[in-house]
């Protein structure tokens, strides 16, 4: 009997549980869920200490990730008392490919004792390694976390799945710098949600630019507030309005206080915070443009998610935004406050740039689910056939590298 694919929901229940709007992360655990619902078992861990679902918990378990917070209290609570009654041979499930998307605890000791007790074949999913190369914009906890499910993932996985080309050079560059052997690795890219596509209203009277993502040290949204302060003090009460759409994470102190004593900025940014999909795609196409003066991206899913629904962007100059931005956001150095105060100038009128992006929108392939699961299936066919499977290349004919257009 083949062994049985393990599929490990622990950010995705987590989620559930706290009731809490999704990261980027969480967008992909979801995706990963209902793609492979119908034929993997379900893990949870807890500190590194994984337990295993039965074929009928984890049926039951990957269906109460649609039902409301509620309910999936309820529903986890009694399939997990019942697993913990009556555990899973181990035997069923030796030699099982054993799929992490989430950075769920492959730091720990105790996840790789599982591994090992168990005769596993793990695949993890690394989304970037920011922590590692960018400490200074999180927690000297996060970073060390970070470098040590980077380092065990190189050295025990099976293969290691990266969300872009970008992502995919991070980690062979860190490889070489540890002096570590690279396990087969998959770039294969991610998709954005499938935000509701609401209709176009009227432009507003103002003009409105938003950030989507978490507020936090590395997506620089202080930057954001001194172009802010310039086009207040250059355009007076004509000055655009910018919304921040997102929670408050590590560092966002700075945001909080500028915004707390600045009464003209207060006047023209607005946070607004656990918004869902809806709101956010009428927040989006409301938008002159999407804004993302990021210091640090392994992949960027607002970028795409504005993008398909045709809304301009504004970001940093980034390799993973050259990458899956096809040429057509205009990117900027991350520090330069005065370029980006005047892209915002230009893009408050229908200026050269705006044309020029509206212009390239029909252009704009986004990657795909299907398309980043189809080359994910075939490449763990080649894994446990001992085939060593190729990474993921992107049609010629719909390329996500294209000649860069930069600001």
């Amino acid at each position: 009997m083949t062994a049985p694919l393990l599929l490990d929901l622990t950010r995705s229940a987590g989620r559930r549980w706290s009731g809490r709007t999704p990261s980027g992360i969480d967008r992909v655990c979801d995706a990963y869920a209902a793609h492979f619902a119908g034929e993997a078992l379900a893990v949870l861990q807890v500190r590194g200490r994984p337990i295993v679902f039965d074929r009928a918990a984890s049926i039951r378990l990957f269906a109460a990730l649609d039902a409301p917070t509620s309910q999936f209290r309820r529903t986890f609570a009694a399939l997990h008392l019942r697993q913990l009654a009556r555990p899973v041979d181990r035997e069923l499930t030796r030699g099982s490919l054993y799929l992490n998307v989430g950075h769920s605890d492959f730091d720990l000791d105790a996840h790789w004792r599982w591994v090992e007790r168990r005769g596993l074949r793990p695949i993890y999913l690394l989304h970037d390694l920011i922590p590692v190369t960018h400490p200074h914009v999180t927690t000297p906890h996060k970073t060390a976390r970070h470098r040590g499910r980077v380092v065990r993932a190189l050295q025990e996985a099976a293969g290691i799945i990266v969300n872009s080309n970008a992502t995919a050079a991070e980690v062979r560059g860190f490889a070489t710098r540890e002096g570590l052997s690279l396990p087969p690795m998959l770039a294969a890219p991610i998709a954005g949600a499938r935000l509701p596509v609401p209709l176009r209203s009227s432009p507003s009277r103002i003009p409105t630019f938003v950030a989507i993502g978490t507020i936090e040290r590395r997506k620089n949204h202080h930057l954001l507030l001194k172009v802010w302060s310039q086009l207040v003090a250059r355009m007076g009460n004509h000055a655009p309005k910018l919304v921040l759409a997102g929670n408050w994470g590590i560092g966002s102190g700075e945001v909080r206080a500028k915004l707390a004593t600045d009464l003209r900025l207060r006047r023209v940014v607005e946070v607004r915070t656990n918004l869902d999909d809806g709101e956010l795609a009428r927040l989006l196409v409301s938008a002159r443009a999407a804004l993302l003066p990021t210091m640090a991206e392994g992949f960027g899913l607002p970028m795409v998610e504005a993008l398909k629904l045709r809304v301009p962007v504004i970001a940093s100059d980034l390799p993973s935004f050259r990458e899956i931005g096809q040429g057509i956001p205009r990117l900027l150095a991350s520090h330069d406050v005065d370029g980006w105060t005047d892209a915002i100038a230009e893009f408050c009128e229908d200026g050269p740039g705006r044309k020029r992006q509206m212009g390239l929108m029909a252009q704009f392939h986004p990657p795909s689910w299907s398309e980043h699961f189809t080359s994910l299936d075939a490449w763990l066919e080649g894994l446990q056939s001992g085939i060593e499977a190729k990474g993921f290349a992107p049609d010629r004919n719909r390329p996500y590298k294209v000649t860069l257009w930069a600001g």
